[in-house]
């Protein structure tokens, strides 16, 4: 008698109390809150289940599904010929057993509030679109963003029929049933004859791992060369989702200066002297969020210092095939000689963002590597995309488009260029950007640029602080304002709308 008052107090249990839970599942909780609190030691010998069933007043198998479930989750033991235990793994972190603690009640508020610590994300992680839809989003509202392409410029008629021939496509070969090798392959190979043609790249099809998007094919390539404590190098001001998984995967940040010229190679070259570094993060083309293009001297410089050095540049190549004045640089990755540099691309600047087509170039072993810890996150890519995609790069599609929407894109950025200094005269200094989709603005010391940034979005449009873009999180008086995403006037009225909230005090 005793021994039944101890377990119907110790597991304090209601089977009667109308619920949603199995009474299996109710036992179980009682037995885990026990362990939890320490009410019930590692070790402790559970009573059978014919005497538990007795106890509680409930069929056996009702005793015997809950042990067992407890069982595959870990929190007790079985021992043939012996019985159940609580598992040994488990030791009491609260209360000490004689002093069981009084069980408090738990608030919705609480029951759903997660007990860990995620990692915070830099602020430039807040959606320009989420934030304006929390302060009353309307038709007025307007967006500089970062550099993207207009969706309204878009060949419609074009991507409906490609898309519509990849889907018959997909069907009559049966990648929708197993998977998208066939679709991957093609437009890995598609891929790798672009990057040929324009880029100069040495890649073939095995040399290529797809992503959705560049921020993975970034997470891939860094988790791959990283790891705790590694030194990584990236510019004072840069893209802060790459520093963001640099910081992640537990690296230390370090950062050296960007001029007129492009990355201080010569502070990469001090920083390898007094640390071992592993990576260096870089925008060489058009440096983000600058825009400025680094010097043909220190490319080489810099490829020396890698080989020299053995670290790893990874360059990302975000809009290579934006430019309007002379001739593109070829990316770092077409060197020749270099055997250290990751090359990081993306589709996106051609066709939006809707469009998720990444890419990694580099060592088959590296891309074999990416490619298997990417299975980790997904198994397969949409195929039908990718079969639209190779066929849109196959038949030059995609190289008649950019064409044709690099003449509007040029008139935007010269009305954008026209429009700040018809507003801000001296008070800002402006650099004619080379190519890409956006310009990068400095302000005068008399404009408090954040401020700046908070009244404009009382005005409905929204920007990105210059701030944003540190990894110090030091105050920027810049900002990066994409003009291929608005018609002339449409960026006359955002820039009017940037040059009021300029003078609000």
């Amino acid at each position: 008698m005793v021994q039944m008052r101890k377990w119907q107090l110790l597991l304090n249990l209601d089977l009667d109390h109308p619920g949603g839970k199995a009474s299996y599942r109710k036992i179980l909780d009682c037995l885990i809150d026990a362990i939890q609190s320490g009410r019930l030691e590692p070790g402790t010998a559970l009573p059978g289940t014919r005497e538990l069933a007795d106890i509680l007043d409930v069929n056996r198998k009702t005793v015997i599904l809950a042990y067992e479930e407890g069982v595959i989750k870990g929190w007790l033991v079985s021992e043939p010929r012996r019985g159940t235990f609580v598992n040994t793994l488990f030791a009491s972190k609260t209360a000490p057993p004689d002093k069981p603690q009084k069980k408090r009640s738990v608030s919705d508020d609480e029951r759903f509030a997660p007990d860990f610590i995620a990692l915070d994300l830099p602020p430039y992680f807040n959606d320009l679109y989420v934030l304006s839809a929390r302060t009353g989003r309307t038709r007025d509202t307007m967006y500089f963003d970062n550099g993207a392409p207009d969706h309204r410029l878009l060949p419609q008629a074009v991507l409906h029929r490609y898309y519509r021939n990849a889907m018959k496509a997909a069907f009559k070969s049966d990648w929708v049933k197993y998977g998208n090798h066939e679709s991957a392959e093609q437009l890995r190979t598609t891929l790798a004859e672009m990057l040929r043609t324009t880029r100069g790249l040495a890649a073939n099809s095995s040399n290529i791992c797809l992503t959705q998007g560049t921020q993975m094919a970034l997470h891939l390539a860094a988790g791959a060369l990283l790891r705790p404590g590694d030194v990584v190098l990236v510019e004072r001001l840069s893209y802060p989702p790459a520093w963001a998984i640099f910081r992640a995967l537990g690296a230390q940040i370090e950062v050296v200066d960007v001029d007129q010229d492009g990355c201080r190679v010569d502070q990469v070259e001090a920083l390898c002297l007094q640390r071992q570094v592993r990576l260096i993060y870089l925008t060489p083309h058009h440096q983000f969020p600058s825009t400025v293009s680094l010097r043909v001297d220190r490319r080489q410089k810099l490829l020396a210092l890698a080989q020299q050095h053995r670290f790893t540049i990874i360059e990302e190549d975000y809009d290579h095939e934006y430019h309007f004045d002379g001739r593109p640089y070829l990316p770092l990755a077409s060197d020749a000689r270099q055997r250290n540099v990751i090359y990081i691309g993306s589709l996106s600047k051609l066709l939006g963002s809707s469009f998720r087509c990444g890419f990694v170039v580099g060592p088959e072993n590296l891309v074999g590597a990416l490619s298997k810890n990417q299975l980790l996150i997904s198994t397969h890519g949409d195929a039908v995309m990718q079969k639209m995609l190779a066929d849109l790069i196959a038949d030059g599609e995609l190289r008649r488009h950019v064409r044709r929407v690099s003449r509007l894109y040029r008139a935007r950025k010269d009305a954008l260029l026209e429009s700040l200094h018809r507003h801000f005269g001296e008070r800002i200094t402006l650099r004619n950007p080379e190519g890409g989709l956006a310009v990068w603005t400095t302000f005068r010391e008399d404009i408090d640029v954040d401020a700046m940034v908070r009244h404009a979005a009382g005005k409905q449009l929204f920007v990105r602080s210059g701030r944003q873009f540190s990894p110090l999180n030091q105050p920027v008086n810049g900002l990066r304002l994409g003009f291929a995403s608005m018609t002339p006037d449409e960026l006359a009225l955002a820039v009017g709308r940037l040059h009021e909230a300029s003078q609000q005090r």
